[in-house]
């Protein structure tokens, strides 16, 4: 009876595995073992056909090895196939480039904490009060961004696939290396794009007087201005991309973008002169500094980019577009250092915008000395090191 049990228990075991291999993530790594599950129970029912239900000792024994065996591959199976549909979301969210992407969710919480604090300044006794009622909107909204930058990048990665599957890097990246169909990747991005769309919906009718309307600032409203963005970031990854100077400068704006979707939540009549000016401020600073680091990706690029696209060191030589990407990161060194506009904006107690700075800066000197991997890596690690400076100086800022 007990050996019954068994071979019946196999028997499930095996048809699991038999269902689930037709999936493209369950065939490749399971073949084997589901084909020594089969084996072995080929071998357990003949050996029941063969002795009529009367086993010797001896082949009960062996048989009860050999059922034991394969219940503990279908029991690795299964595990290995959980942990493996967990390492497939995994590959979907690298997509993503979770760490990248926060660069614009904080663009856009240093835009509406400058706003923000002007509002205060302008209006004492209408002080600002950081509720559920107004916090609210802002997570939305940056959920959206967060939502719509990834669909961004997962975008780029589909369009880009046959030149990152001759880089030495990006080949390993998750649609490059065939981990994610490129079909899929295109599904997964559509899907995010509509999950960004509506938040941004929820942070507009949240954020309005008018329950189920949306606030509009020159006919553009926060829902309008993630629709425009997500169409941009198609275009560029479906061709724009390849036009000479084009990629940098989307990718600029895509740096300060969102500074101007911090402009559509809140009291939009209250987004003045001063405000404005403080935002073209905050541009000048992400928007070079963006530039540059684009600029230093296409010259490590720059192999697998000849007949593909027309970037800045294909026209004009590697050594050339180092200089130009670093003396835009000088320009932008130099504003911080010695505008007096900045050191204002974000002074606080304690000065955390000044240390900022005072690490900053000299990991954007340090990165112009190494090779062209590190340092643009260096030079991304020096942007959130700002925004985080600034970010916490605002907020300082409001609680005061």
């Amino acid at each position: 009876d007990s050996f019954v049990a068994l071979t019946q228990n196999i028997i499930t075991s095996h048809g699991r595995c038999q269902r689930t291999s037709t999936s493209r993530q369950w065939a490749a790594p399971h073949e084997k073992a589901c084909n020594a599950l089969q084996l072995q129970l080929g071998t357990s029912k003949s050996i029941m056909r063969n002795g009529h239900g009367v086993i010797s000792s001896l082949q009960r024994k062996s048989s009860i090895i050999i059922l034991d065996n394969a219940k503990d591959d279908a029991a690795e199976i299964m595990h290995s196939g959980t942990n493996n549909n967990q390492w497939q979301w995994q590959h979907y969210f690298s997509i993503m480039r979770p760490i990248t992407i926060i660069q614009a969710v904080g663009a856009f919480l240093v835009g509406r904490l400058v706003i923000l604090s002007q509002q205060q300044q302008q209006h004492d006794q209408l002080r600002i009060i950081m509720d559920h009622a107004s916090i609210l909107p802002i997570i939305m909204a940056s959920l959206s961004i967060y939502l719509g930058y990834g669909a961004g990048m997962a975008m780029n990665d589909c369009a880009d696939v046959g030149v990152d599957s001759l880089h030495d890097e990006k080949q390993n990246r998750s649609i490059a290396s065939n981990a994610i169909s490129i079909r899929d990747g295109w599904i997964f991005s559509f899907v995010i794009s509509i999950m960004s769309i509506a938040f941004a919906w929820l942070a507009d009718s949240m954020n309005s007087p008018v329950a189920g309307q949306t606030m509009m600032v020159g006919g553009l409203s926060f829902i309008g201005w993630t629709t425009l963005n997500l169409l941009l970031m198609a275009g560029y990854a479906l061709g724009m991309q390849k036009i000479f100077l084009v990629k940098n400068i989307l990718c600029g704006f895509f740096a300060i973008s969102p500074l101007v979707g911090a402009t559509l939540l809140g009291d939009v009549q209250l987004v003045g002169k001063d405000i404005t000016m403080k935002l073209y401020q905050l541009a000048a600073i992400g928007f070079p500094l963006q530039i540059s680091r684009e600029i230093l990706k296409d010259i490590e690029d720059v192999k697998v980019d000849q007949g593909a696209k027309q970037t800045l060191p294909l026209v004009i030589g590697k050594r050339n577009s180092k200089r130009i990407a670093y003396g835009l990161v000088a320009i932008v060194n130099e504003a911080l250092l010695f505008s007096p506009y900045y050191w204002k904006m974000f002074a606080s107690m304690p000065p955390v915008y000044a240390i900022s700075v005072a690490v900053g800066v000299p990991m954007c000197f340090i990165a112009s000395r190494l090779s062209l991997v590190k340092g643009q890596k260096l030079l991304k690690k020096s942007i959130y090191v700002l925004l985080s400076g600034m970010i916490s100086g605002l907020l300082i800022q409001s609680s005061s």
